[in-house]
Formats: C-alpha cells, sequence, structure tokens
C-alpha cells in the first residue's frame, strides 16, 4: 500500500515540476568560464556553522566573519541553513524553492516512504530554474515566534503560545510565556511581561513560577533568566528584546549555546522538561527561502527524527544557479546534524 502511496505521490510530483520547467521561457545560461561544481557532499553541521562554497565544493573559514566575507555562498548549523546575501552576508546569493514534494500535500505514510534514491528522479529533472520562482535575500529570523499578535500599535500578547528557552551556558531551561505588551509603538513592543521558569539539566520539573518585564522602550534590553535582571554581559543575557523580536543568546544574536522551541500542543502550566525535545530547539538565524519553506519534516512517526523533505532548491548568485537537494540528515551511524545535500549547476 505505502509503495503504491509513494508511486502515485511521485508521479504527480514529477508532472508538477515539469509542467513548472515547461513554463519556463528564458534562454539565461550558466556564465562562461570553469565548470562549475557538482555532486555530494556531506558536513558537519553539529556545533557552528558548515560554510561551503559552491563553485569548486569548498568548505572556507569566512575571514573576517560570516557577515563580512563573500568567499562562502551557503552555511548549514542543524536544520539552519542560511545564504550569503541580504542580511547575512555581502555575497548577494538569493535562493528559491521548487518545491514539487510540498506542493502535493504527502501524507506521513507518504513522506516517510521518500528516499534518497526514490527521489533522485526528480533531483536529475530539473535542469533551469522556473522564471516563475520569486528569489529571496536573507533575513534575520528568531527562534521565538509566535509570542505576539498583530503589529505595531496594536500588538497584545499571545500568552497561550508556550516557548522553552535553552539558558545561554546550556544549564538548564526555561519554559515561558509573554502576559502582556503595554506601549508598543509602530516598531517597538513597548513593555513586555514575561512569565517563566527554570529547570536544570536532568531536573524532572521547573522551578517557581517568576514575572519579569523587559522595558524596551528606549532601546534593547537583555536579560538574565536566572538572576532575573537586564544585563549587559554578553555572555550572562539569555532573552534580549529588541523591537518585536524576542533574541536568545545564540546563533547570529550571541556568543551562548541559547536556543528556543514553540510548544503548541502544551499549555504553560501542564509543561514539564520532559516534554521539551532538544531536536527541537532552534537558534536565531539568518534565513530566507529555506526559513520559509523548510527542508525538513520534525517527528513524523514519534521518533523525535529530522527527516528530509526531498525538494529542490535553487541558490543562485550573480549569473550562476544551482539546484540543491538536502537527502540526509544523519551520518551513517546515526549521528544528528550531519548534512548530507546533492548540488549541481543549471541554467537561469
Amino acid at each position: 500500500m505505502v509503495d503504491s502511496l509513494r508511486r502515485a505521490a511521485r508521479s504527480a510530483r514529477l508532472l508538477t515540476a515539469l509542467a513548472a520547467l515547461a513554463a519556463c521561457t528564458s534562454d539565461d545560461v550558466v556564465a562562461p568560464g570553469a565548470a562549475l561544481a557538482e555532486g555530494t557532499m556531506t558536513v558537519d553541521a553539529r556545533t557552528g556553522w558548515a560554510y561551503v562554497r559552491l563553485a569548486d565544493s569548498a568548505r572556507v573559514v569566512p575571514t573576517p566573519s560570516a557577515r563580512e566575507s563573500d568567499a562562502w555562498d551557503i552555511a548549514f548549523f542543524a536544520t539552519n541553513v542560511t545564504l550569503n546575501g541580504g542580511e547575512a552576508g555581502p555575497g548577494g546569493v538569493t535562493g528559491a524553492c521548487l518545491c514539487q514534494n510540498r506542493a502535493t500535500n504527502p501524507t506521513t505514510a507518504q513522506w516517510l516512504a521518500m528516499t534518497a534514491a526514490s527521489e533522485r528522479a526528480e533531483f536529475d529533472t530539473v535542469t533551469r530554474a522556473p522564471t516563475t520562482l520569486a528569489f529571496q535575500s536573507d533575513r534575520l529570523t528568531p527562534a521565538i515566534t509566535g509570542w505576539f499578535t498583530g503589529s505595531g500599535t496594536a500588538a497584545v500578547a499571545a500568552p497561550d503560545s508556550l516557548i522553552y528557552v535553552r539558558l545561554a551556558d546550556s544549564s538548564g531551561i526555561a519554559k515561558l510565556r509573554v502576559t502582556s505588551i503595554d506601549a508598543a509603538t509602530a516598531t517597538s513592543a513597548g513593555r513586555v511581561t514575561i512569565e517563566y521558569a527554570i529547570a536544570a539539566n536532568g531536573a524532572a520539573s521547573f522551578g517557581a513560577n517568576r514575572t519579569a518585564t523587559l522595558d524596551g522602550r528606549t532601546g534593547p534590553v537583555a536579560f538574565d533568566l536566572e538572576t532575573g535582571q537586564p544585563t549587559t554581559i554578553a555572555t550572562a543575557w539569555d532573552l534580549r528584546l529588541d523591537g518585536f523580536a524576542l533574541l536568545v543568546n545564540g546563533g547570529v544574536s550571541g556568543p551562548g549555546r541559547g536556543g528556543a522551541a514553540r510548544v503548541r500542543t502544551t499549555t504553560f502550566a501542564a509543561g514539564t522538561p520532559a516534554n521539551s525535545s532538544p531536536n527541537a530547539f532552534r537558534i536565531d538565524a539568518f534565513s530566507g527561502v529555506f526559513g520559509a519553506q523548510r527542508y525538513w519534516n520534525y517527528n513524523l512517526a514519534n521518533d523525535f527524527r529530522v527527516t528530509p523533505t526531498f525538494d529542490v532548491y535553487f541558490v543562485r548568485r550573480g549569473a550562476r544557479t544551482w539546484k540543491i537537494q538536502v537527502i540526509d540528515y544523519y551520518s551513517p551511524t546515526g549521528e544528528a546534524r550531519w548534512i548530507t545535500f546533492r548540488y549541481a549547476p543549471v541554467a537561469g
């Protein structure tokens, strides 16, 4: 039954992809010069960003920093993907997604039936980027989302949104919700009141509930959840209010190991350390198309695993365009955050 479902879904996805390709009228070709690199690459994205230059299949170390270097095209860290353009870097790299699999809204069984081998044909079929696709640059994407609704002066707190925050020193986690927003303006959430509780690593329950107000009316304010006080120490803060962004001390926002995960199925009162999964935590990152259309699904088989969607993406730098398909998130021994992807140059 699963095989027949997979064959039917694959046929539908191929027809969708081919229809999109047939609609292309661009005669753009890859810029002349040395042949662009292609193949399959695996990068270690366990503890930090892995930067890749596609033109020569090189792993690079950006100097002096990623935001100042044009030596890289794409970078991976856990489930995050960043392109060197927009707010993320000076390379002018943009991305788009064919999303031939997501477009057909597969069932869980169909998603789980997909493999690197079964989805190879869809990658090979693509020879150019459809002109109908909108390429986009990267921008800052906070790990914490869904804590308010509305915008500007009409913004209101979403107290039913439970958020887990990994502390900057990774000594534990906090459960958190935003209970009120006061004095919001067009560009700032004003005074943001939070309720939270902390659990040390390995603890079976959270400690006492606490409340605090982050006053962002005069600019960004950083807050140490453990001391319950604002701080100016770069390594001490866990949460920073900057306009309408709640940032964590990790990823592109700070030097710590902070992260966050939003939980939609549990209330703040019912939240326990046990129903926070380490694999679900995200960091603040720059993202564009890979943030809007993620290359992965999570926990499809109730096993807390990340599974690729096998969608085809496009990465463009100047006159050069590559197609990319992420095909694995695990090493041969099952260790997470070893990202394997296919890539090849295409026209337009």
